[in-house]
């Protein structure tokens, strides 16, 4: 004689089920629109079609380094990148920059480092300038590199 199965059993499998589909869907599409950013920022960074802008500028004794990157959003869900910087002296100064952009928009994204003393930024013993980019898919997964952002100063950058 076979016993019936319960139908808190079936709906627990039907939920089981959907909940299965549901991470499925959502990995799937997360890793999709990662796929997509990824290769749009790699590209524009290598100077794709539309590649990032470096200016420096030196006026007197101190130096402007601006950075301008214009990037669409070819995934399905909002890219948000930033950069900023840090720096122990009074020497180095940095703009922060973000910009959040929509699927299938573009945005550009902003960022200057200054150097109010060249003579006393090469002359210091510390050349760093530590520096932090993210870049996140919101809401996510989120990548955070730090960096050093030295080798971008011409006047003494190590």
């Amino acid at each position: 004689m076979k016993r019936k199965t319960p139908r808190g059993i079936w709906a627990l499998r039907a939920v089981t089920v959907a909940v299965a589909l549901i991470v499925i869907i959502v990995v799937g599409t997360v890793a999709y629109s990662a796929y997509e950013d990824y290769t749009v920022v790699r590209s524009e960074f290598a100077g794709g079609s539309n590649p990032a802008v470096a200016q420096v500028v030196k006026n007197g004794n101190s130096e402007s380094v601006s950075l301008a990157i214009n990037f669409t959003n070819k995934g399905i869900y909002t890219l948000n990148v930033s950069v900023s910087c840090t720096y122990p002296s009074p020497n180095v100064s940095c703009q922060p920059a973000s910009a959040g952009v929509a699927p299938g928009q573009q945005g550009t994204l902003h960022f200057m480092m200054t150097v109010n003393s060249l003579s006393e930024y090469a002359s210091s013993s510390d050349h760093r300038v530590n520096g932090t980019v993210s870049v996140s898919l919101e809401p996510f997964i989120t990548l955070t590199i730090g960096t050093d952002f030295s080798s971008a100063i011409n006047g003494g950058g190590g």
